[in-house]
């Protein structure tokens, strides 16, 4: 006998209600119920081994179709209800696969985005650096009180205004400078354009003095 098959409960209950028991004629019926198809034949011989053994229904052929019916029923609705909780185990491992690569890309872009904030962070600490560099190189913010030194006679580090002080001092003399460079140059060209002009007119004496003492 087999108690662990999925009809065995129901067959326990529905044989002996034809005067069969259950550990002798169940071993008969277990056979048939299979995935696969059976041959009507096959369920003949069974059936007809049960209403031969039976002692209260051997004489009632309706009885046993009905026992036919109620069995392949049964195990239908069992291959029904099998095939469903299949269906669904697919459905919930297709959900559970679904939402481990939906976790996997959050967990990438979180990885992405942290590495991306690392970089940005790496590169404000070389500009805060850089800066850093540069105020100590050309002067800082002068937080002092009021009243302070404005000449900077003690050779610290000169302060932001200062700087900035001494660098439109510094432009303002390149422009004049430029600007005398330029009165210089064009003072240049107007003695150069004089002196060819007077060498020009020179030479035109010259020839014209020649040309009178060839007459003479």
């Amino acid at each position: 006998k087999d108690d662990t098959h999925a009809l065995s409960d129901f067959l326990k209950d529905r044989l002996p209600q034809v005067g069969l028991d259950y550990d002798t004629y169940g071993p008969y019926v277990l056979p048939l119920l299979t995935e696969e198809e059976v041959d009507a034949d096959e369920w003949e011989s069974v059936l007809e081994l049960l209403q031969a053994s039976s002692e209260s229904h051997s004489d009632d052929e309706e009885c046993w179709m009905q026992l036919r019916a109620d069995i392949q029923a049964a195990w239908a609705s069992h291959l029904q209800t099998q095939q469903q909780h299949e269906q669904e185990q697919h459905e919930q491992r297709a959900q559970e696969l679904s939402a481990a690569l939906a976790e996997e890309r959050r967990l990438a872009e979180v990885a992405a985005q942290e590495a991306q904030q690392k970089e940005q962070q790496s590169t404000s600490v070389v500009d805060d650096a850089a800066k850093r560099a540069l105020m100590e190189r050309f002067g800082y913010e002068d937080d002092t009180a009021e009243g302070g030194d404005d000449d900077n006679n003690g050779g610290g580090a000169l302060t932001n205004q200062q700087v900035a002080s001494q660098a439109a001092q510094e432009r303002t003399n390149e422009m004049r400078s430029n600007k005398g460079q330029t009165k210089k140059d064009e003072q240049a060209k107007t003695n150069k354009a004089k002196m060819e002009k007077a060498r020009v007119k020179e030479e035109r004496r010259k020839r014209s003095a020649k040309g009178e003492r060839r007459r003479g």
